[in-house]
């Protein structure tokens, strides 16, 4: 019979496995890059290494803000220090690369914790993704009301119908507004879930919506918003560097959109980087003909902030306690 150590042994073994597979496929199959364009971009970043520095600097970065959110959050039932907290985010990356829509994080960061309820820390993880999701509406929706300056179909569409586009800017202004309140006021869930008769032996998951004050979650928007910022900046300055000619303002807008449509459309991991790539090319296809520089971009960026994170976190994989005594 097997112990408590092998089957533990044997499910990281497991998840690395997936992890590398998934990865592997994303990167040879889905990717929209054949190899002579691959061929180019070494060389493109072998020349531009500084920037190459600049940019893998800045997803450390962005990685670091997430480690300081979730640390943040999570110390409601266990106080980590930002080491363990960074060997969650990267466990979590890992175990992501292989479940629909990164699902995966959740469980890859709870088993980093030694003492707290894993469930009362899944549920807090989602807390914390929320505000990364509201942050991307929030932008993906100015995004969205500047996107018909783009598009020429759109312009003519609205020219004729003139109610269309007060009536969409009315509507995601105050869903925005909305899902504000509501994500600053999470407390109030607490309340509604306990009156729900077959929930109520639930209060104590339930009871993780009230861990925190509004001003508490306006500090978790903060971090989320420092990290949206840092990715579009990371892919702006890749465009300019495949020579994809594009004003910082435009790139801004066209990057949201791409985003916000990024986060609203399912996947599975083996498919996201091609969804990726086909919604940039889309979008930026609006303003440049530069195919390969836009999927070259797009592709870089994939590398840089989720392959070498995945590859990372792999060895944080068999630092996970699956069982506790």
């Amino acid at each position: 019979m097997l112990t408590r150590k092998t089957i533990g042994f044997l499910i990281k073994i497991g998840i690395v496995a997936l992890a590398l597979f998934f990865l592997y496929q994303q990167l040879n199959l889905k990717s929209g890059v054949d190899k002579h364009s691959v061929d180019d971009i070494i060389a493109k970043l072998k020349v531009n290494y500084i920037i190459v520095i600049v940019v893998v600097f800045m997803m450390f970065l962005n990685w670091f803000l997430e480690a300081l959110k979730w640390r943040f959050l999570i110390a409601k039932i266990e106080k980590v220090s930002i080491k363990r907290s960074l060997r969650a985010i990267f466990s979590g990356i890992t175990v992501s690369a292989f479940t629909p829509n990164r699902v995966g994080e959740y469980g890859g960061r709870v088993f980093c914790l030694e003492k707290a309820d894993r469930i009362q820390a899944v549920l807090i993880t989602v807390i914390g993704s929320m505000a990364q999701l509201l942050t991307t509406i929030i932008f993906g929706s100015i995004g969205l009301l500047y996107l018909p300056t783009y598009q020429s179909d759109f312009s003519l569409f609205f020219d004729k119908v003139s109610f269309a586009y007060p009536v969409l800017a009315f509507i995601l202004i105050l869903l925005n507004v909305l899902l504000i309140l509501l994500f600053l006021n999470v407390s109030v869930l607490t309340s509604v879930l306990t009156k729900i008769s077959f929930l109520k032996k639930f209060e104590k998951y339930n009871g993780v919506f009230s861990f925190y004050s509004f001003e508490e979650l306006l500090k978790v928007l903060g971090y989320s918003v420092a990290r949206y910022v840092v990715f579009t900046t990371q892919f702006f300055i890749l465009l300019q560097l495949f020579d994809v000619q594009i004003l910082y303002a435009d790139a801004v807008i066209l990057i949201m959109s791409m985003l916000f449509v990024i986060s609203v459309i399912p996947t599975i991991a083996i498919t996201e980087i091609g969804v990726r790539g086909s919604v940039a090319l889309f979008l930026f296809g609006l303003v440049s003909a530069n195919t390969v520089g836009i999927l070259s971009a797009t592709f870089v960026l994939w590398i840089i902030n989720l392959l070498i994170p995945s590859l990372i976190g792999v060895v944080f994989i068999f630092t996970l306690k699956f069982f506790r005594k």
